[in-house]
């Protein structure tokens, strides 16, 4: 039997420590139908699940868990108490009147049944940004993104999980200068396409306006991309780096088709982040990268970036336009460095 496994951890930059965990496992060897069925935990979204896989999800929270299956308009939920270094697995599985069973089973019936499904699917809990409720009010350890700017009244795009949580929230670089750092707010957020709306509280700094537009639509696979940001910015320094690749798919884990998959490296400091096209235009926000394979990175598309900035109350969406279009690609860059930021959060 031959097994695909998938691993997919967040690309920002933070200090992980030794912790006990546990596993939450997720079996569909029964399960009949060719709905995929999303996962929640304590209303946040783990990942989707087909049928003839397992889903393996490794969990730092400890207490109350409130697992959610929904498969379309129904919704399953059930409540689980997470003890340190334990093993919890549903057995999901189709009935003969149609309906769909959720059943935890014994850690040995699990190996049997796992050893038989066709692909296997890792995903690793943000040890920073717990689902366990208790977990919600610990404080929010110090990590670094990358965010960018959107319009010239000081609004900037990062992805939700690099500020979920945070008490403050600072971003660096502007104006080239990576002493002096600004508070920002949140001003929107969208956690289901891992997107945050920022702003900067100081009215005396003045932005110009993007250079770059927005391509919603359009984008091919093969097509040239480029990712940009500030990883690792403690070790890498505080230069603004530019990777390269393509867009490998035009859908992410799972076929999330709110994703791209790109083999652009990403790394740690990343999230946040622009992906570009040739041409400079915004096609993307960087948001994680694969563990399993070097060359797999994750993008969100700026379809949805751009429903979410459209919808946000009191922002004043507007189309930009792009102005690299007659510059050479190190021009480009040279441009767009005025514009992508150091985020740092508490």
């Amino acid at each position: 039997m031959k097994f695909v496994i998938t691993t997919l951890f967040f690309a920002y930059s933070h200090i992980l420590m030794a912790q006990d965990h546990s596993i939450i496992g997720f079996i569909t060897k029964k399960y009949k139908s060719t709905e995929g069925i999303s996962i929640l935990l304590n209303e946040s979204k783990i990942g989707t699940i087909v049928k003839n896989e397992y889903l393996e999800y490794t969990i730092f929270s400890e207490g109350r868990i409130v697992v959610t299956f929904l498969i379309g308009n129904d919704r399953e939920t059930q409540i689980i108490e997470v003890k340190p270094n334990s093993k919890y697995y549903f057995d999901i599985s189709s009935t003969f009147s149609g309906t769909t069973q959720y059943k935890i089973i014994d850690s040995l019936t699990a190996n049997e049944k796992i050893m038989t499904i066709g692909k296997i699917v890792k995903i690793g809990e943000d040890s920073e940004n717990q689902v366990g409720y208790e977990s919600k009010s610990k404080q929010h350890k110090k990590s670094q993104a990358t965010c960018f700017l959107i319009n010239e009244e000081g609004y900037f795009l990062t992805n939700f999980h690099c500020i979920e949580n945070a008490k403050e929230i600072t971003i660096k670089g502007i104006d080239g200068d990576f002493t002096t750092k600004y508070g920002a707010t949140l001003i929107a957020s969208d956690p289901s396409n891992d997107l945050a709306l920022l702003k900067i509280n100081n009215k005396n700094v003045k932005f110009n306006i993007p250079p770059y537009a927005i391509r919603s639509s359009g984008v091919a696979q093969a097509e040239k991309v480029y990712a940009l940001g500030f990883p690792m910015a403690e070790a890498m320094g505080q230069e603004m780096k530019i990777t390269d690749g393509i867009i490998s798919a035009k859908s992410g884990v799972h076929g999330d088709i709110s994703k791209f998959q790109i083999s652009a490296s990403v790394n740690p400091g990343n999230s946040g982040g622009p992906l570009i096209d040739d041409q400079g235009n915004l096609i993307g926000v960087i948001y994680a990268k694969s563990t399993v394979a070097e060359s797999a990175g994750y993008a969100i598309k700026a379809s949805y970036l751009e429903s979410f900035l459209k919808n946000v109350e009191g922002f004043n969406f507007t189309n930009l336009t792009n102005n690299l279009m007659d510059k050479s690609f190190t021009d480009k860059i040279n441009l767009l460095k005025a514009y992508i930021y150091i985020i740092e959060t508490n």
